[in-house]
């Protein structure tokens, strides 16, 4: 009778343990499918109904090599007629520079339209980790 309740106990640690991995592939597949889904929601963000104001250019900056960026950008702006230059960050936003002069927004083609696969994207940054992780060593 003792090797039949052993065999039960095992066999229900197995099966809790199957299920749990189970469980942690659904949430990796919900959080999959979510995160492409919210990608191509927002993906014309910049290019909504405005007839006013116009983003002509924005660059991003980072302060590490995982994308973890301060939050700081330069953003070229058009509003009617005229062109701005503000600068973002944490504290807030701010004025840097009214311009003069005819600026052209980036053309639509050529900005990638299909977002880039999850696996070039962790290769990436993996290898720029290792590469870092190897400066360190040394």
């Amino acid at each position: 009778m003792k090797p039949m309740v052993l065999l039960a106990a095992v066999g229900g640690d197995l099966l809790s343990l199957v299920s749990a991995f189970l469980m942690f592939i659904c949430v990796l597949a919900l959080a999959y499918w979510f995160s492409r889904f919210l990608g191509k929601r927002f993906k014309f963000a910049n290019s909504s109904g405005n007839r006013h104001m116009k983003v002509i250019e924005q660059l991003n900056f980072r302060s590490s090599a995982f994308g973890k960026g301060t939050g700081e950008q330069l953003i070229l702006l058009k509003i009617k007629e005229e062109t701005y230059l503000i600068g973002v960050s944490a504290a807030g936003f701010q004025l840097l520079e009214h311009l003069e002069g005819e600026f052209t927004e980036v053309p639509p083609a050529e900005t990638p339209a299909v977002p880039p696969a999850f696996g070039d994207v962790f290769r990436k940054y993996t290898n720029s980790w290792r590469k870092e992780k190897g400066k360190k060593d040394e």
